[in-house]
């Protein structure tokens, strides 16, 4: 007998990297994880992937990044209304505690340090900040 049980959300992650070795290696572990994965390797690409994208559902965003920074990223991302409740991540090279303030100053869900935090318990992260889009299908 066959049951109409709605699929498991599945979220869908903006992945901000441009190192496309740690690319390639988040897509691969979120890829196994289920997840859809959206890309962008500079600060600008991201800003028009999330605005063109309404299903995302979480950035996790570098600072360092070509074109425009992270930081300024996240700045205009929460100062536009329908992206500030976005959980936005940041996964950092950048492990001074300045930095950390920084990006939680200007509305950074969380920041990780590169190194610190295997991509398994990334997942998890993910898992915990990701909600579905109001209104999307």
């Amino acid at each position: 007998m066959e049951t109409d049980t709605p699929p498991a959300f599945l979220p869908t992650v903006l992945l901000v990297e441009d190192d496309t070795v740690l690319q390639e290696l988040y897509l691969e572990r979120f890829a196994n994880s289920g997840m859809n994965v959206l890309q962008a390797f500079d600060g600008m690409q991201a800003l028009d992937m999330v605005d063109k994208h309404g299903e995302v559902n979480l950035v996790l965003l570098d600072i360092m990044l070509p074109k425009l920074s992270g930081y300024d990223v996240l700045a205009r991302l929460r100062h536009d209304p329908k992206h500030k409740d976005l959980p936005i991540i940041v996964v950092s090279a950048l492990a001074d505690i300045d930095d950390q303030a920084r990006a939680l100053q200007l509305g950074a869900t969380e920041y990780i340090t590169k190194g610190e935090m295997l991509p398994g318990a990334i997942i998890q992260k993910i898992q915990q900040y990701a909600l579905p889009v109001p209104g999307a299908a």
